[in-house]
């Protein structure tokens, strides 16, 4: 199979784009026709003899099948299904996610390789975050092959949606207000007495936390008849019963060559949809077992057990819990926690809490220790386990009260600022993953907006000319814009050929002042006042960090798990040092500094980090001084490091990110802090004294940034993605000082 161009795909010959395209947009023939996103066609008849009842269609489920290049035999268990898929031959396939290991050209081919041409338009495929987490070009290549990434259609009797929270860059996913705006519209149209079916990588409830605002998605689940959710993600196969619906996390094809059979059947209680797993035994057969049953009629799961109300009391040191149960609710227990904020796309099991039942048993309450937390918005979970294992779960808001006003303000933006907030003298400058980029200015009662513009997608941070007469902002949309930060009109629009996803470097190079950015596999530097390529470099790897200079070399990571240093007047290559021993291409890139932002120490060293090392280069060889164990590349416990020696430097003392404009009292050391905290700590400036902390029920994905207030004060402005994947700007005050 010919390889796909790795950023055009409009010269895909209209045979090819026609029978891709198939694979999300269309319905087969035993399908009722009805599609939202992609475009219906006929794709096959309905199939038979598969491993359910002879004579009745059904469908193929499978999920992460993870191809790579570098491990064929992955790639031959993966064809394995699809030729048992293709034998069975169902009138659809669903796919929850993960097809390959990071969106490349070589592994779409690959891919694609494995499965019988007759079988491709009939897969529904729902993308996973290692389709398109790393790469924003992977993710349009996916949607030239396959189509939408949200959709929905109905097939036997049944409306399946497919989801996509997943958002570029982060391991944790999001619906936000628009994507629940789309499910909520897409519901509503169902047609009485249809059974409904979710796809989506990620799984919900109990102990996954791998949505921010997946309460947003249980919640909807009380008011239409939701039956089944499949997924992946998690790479075994788990069952749960819960909130009205049976999930079934598939278990992953690249490590066990698996695929599952779906078909309607007639159960004891009613019509079931019955759910039995397909592997491939030692002696290379195909065995099957059963896994479940899903009803498809009937009272919904665990529908009892869902609480007529839910009170709460933050007053003192404990969160009073109240839980009202219907008469008819079953509960074996009634169970409270405090929502795992701290929890970054993972797992979280406990701790539960049991509440004591009245005397009647409709009543539960007890209380969760609150002590800990800081003021500001938090969120809590109460779960209702029936005797049979299901459960009913809500997450309910609560406030600590702000006594002390840390908060100030906030202000909400519409769409996440990935990356942070660039400030210069009385303005604030924010850009979205929306493309939304506003110039404001702070003062004590909120934002007062200068201008607003909109470009395509942000990802990364902001900068300023050194004179402050710019402000430079890189686009997925291909371009470096130079703005007026006066008037937010537009100076320059550098097209730098492939999405920017990482922060603009400007440094000085002889007296010239250069912006240096990425753009899909290249680096670049451009005239800072015109715009002008000085020198591009090709065939690096992406890189969504910023690069670091010294004035005589720039300095950069990449997505193969090399750093390169590169003449700041050419571009021409110094040398490069591999900051991982992986030696897959995808393991090199996710093990590799591929996101970091590097730094140029008061020493000389320069300072690049990964998930599992940091390590400190010698400017002209690139050989390591020393290196630390430990995940940096994000935000790295705050820990005071001699960058001479590694070693711990005293006491802590105020931290920022390692940044071009630290604190004056902090020039001579190096602050890491530890990556993939939901939490973000807010220091006090003098030293010796406690932390403060302002918690919002939000990620902040990077520092705060200090400015005085126009109207005088010294305050710290936090970027910030609260639970429901808005944005926000935050003002904290008592955690800073005087300005200095």
């Amino acid at each position: 199979m010919p390889s796909l161009p790795a950023q055009d795909h409009a010269h895909l010959s209209m045979d090819r784009r026609r029978l891709l395209g198939l694979g999300v947009g269309a319905v087969t023939a035993a399908a009722t026709g009805a599609v939202v996103g992609g475009s219906p066609a006929a794709a096959g008849s309905p199939g038979h003899g598969g491993p359910g009842r002879p004579g009745s269609s059904g469908f193929a489920l499978l999920g992460d099948t993870q191809i790579d290049v570098n491990l064929p035999e992955r790639t031959e268990g993966v064809r394995w299904v699809y030729q048992q898929i293709a034998a069975a031959n169902p009138p659809i396939v669903c796919h929850v996610g993960d097809l390959v290991e990071h969106g490349s050209v070589a592994e779409y081919d690959t891919y694609l390789d494995t499965i019988p041409a007759a079988l491709r338009p009939r897969i529904r495929h729902v993308p996973g975050n290692h389709d398109w987490r790393w790469d924003s070009t992977a993710g349009k290549r996916y949607g030239s092959l396959f189509g939408p990434s949200r959709y929905s259609f109905d097939f036997d009797g049944l409306h399946f949606v497919a989801l996509d929270p997943s958002h570029l860059l982060q391991e944790p996913g999001g619906f936000g207000e628009s994507g629940i705006q789309w499910l909520t519209r897409d519901l509503d149209r169902v047609a009485p007495g249809m059974p409904i079916v979710l796809l989506c990588h990620f799984p919900f409830g109990g102990d996954n936390y791998y949505v921010s605002d997946q309460e947003r998605l249980l919640k909807l689940l009380d008011r239409y008849d939701v039956r089944a959710m499949f997924a992946g993600h998690v790479h075994e196969e788990q069952v749960q019963r819960f909130n009205g619906v049976a999930q079934l996390a598939v278990d992953d094809t690249r490590g066990t060559p698996i695929y599952y059979w779906v078909q309607r059947a007639v159960g004891s209680d009613g019509p079931v949809l019955k759910v039995t797993a397909v592997q491939r035994a030692a002696d290379g057969s195909a065995e099957s077992r059963p896994v479940l049953d899903i009803p498809l009629a009937g009272p919904r799961i665990a529908a009892e057990q869902r609480p007529q109300a839910v009170s709460l009391d933050p007053a003192g040191a404990a969160l009073a819990v109240s839980v009202r149960l219907s008469p008819h609710a079953r509960a074996n227990n009634v169970q409270a926690k405090l929502y795992p904020q701290h929890t970054y796309g993972l797992k979280d099991a406990g701790p539960w809490r049991n509440l004591s039942p009245d005397s009647a048993g409709r009543r539960f309450t007890g209380g969760l220790d609150i002590t800990a937390l800081p003021p500001g918005e938090h969120r809590m979970t109460v779960r209702v386990t029936d005797p049979d294992g299901a459960w009913h779960e809500q997450t309910r808001a609560f406030a600590l009260p702000d006594a002390g006003r840390r908060l100030r303000w906030s202000e909400q933006l519409g769409a996440p600022v990935q990356a942070g907030l660039a400030a210069r003298d009385d303005l604030l400058v924010a850009a979205t993953t929306g493309g939304t980029v506003i110039g404001a200015r702070p003062t004590r009662r909120g934002l007062q907006r200068r201008w607003q513009t909109r470009i395509g997608p942000v990802h990364g941070r902001p900068a300023f000319a050194p004179d402050g007469r710019t402000v430079y902002v890189p686009s997925d949309d291909h371009r470096l814009y130079a703005l007026d930060p006066a008037t937010g009109r537009r100076r320059f629009a550098h097209d730098a050929g492939a999405p920017v996803l990482g922060s603009p470097l400007v440094t000085t190079v002889d007296g010239r002042t250069l912006v240096v950015l990425s753009a899909g596999q290249t680096r670049q530097a451009v005239d800072a006042r015109s715009g002008e390529t000085v020198w591009t470099v090709a065939g690096r790897g992406m890189f969504a960090g910023r690069a670091a200079s010294d004035g005589a070399r720039v300095y950069a990571g990449a997505g193969d798990g090399n750093v390169y240093a590169h003449d700041a007047r050419t571009g021409a290559a110094l040398w490069s040092f591999s900051a991982t021993t992986r030696t897959t291409a995808y393991s090199r890139l996710i093990y590799g500094p591929w996101a970091d932002t590097l730094e140029v120490l008061s020493n000389g060293l320069l300072l690049v980090s990964t998930v599992t090392n940091a390590f400190a280069l010698d400017p002209a060889t690139g050989e390591p001084r020393w290196s630390m164990a430990g995940s940096y590349i994000y935000d790295p416990p705050r820990r005071r490091v001699d960058p001479d020696h590694h070693r711990p430097a005293g006491r802590p003392r105020p931290h920022h990110r390692v940044g071009p404009d630290p604190a004056p009292a902090d020039h001579h050391r190096i602050l890491l802090q530890p990556s993939g905290r939901h939490r973000r700590h807010v220091p006090r400036r003098r030293p010796g004294r406690p932390a403060t902390r302002h918690r919002g029920g939000l990620t902040t994905w990077w520092s705060p940034v200090r400015r005085p207030y126009a109207d005088g004060g010294a305050y710290g402005f936090l970027p910030a993605r609260t639970a429901s994947s808005s944005a926000a700007v935050r003002a904290l005050t008592a955690a800073y000082g005087p300005a200095p």
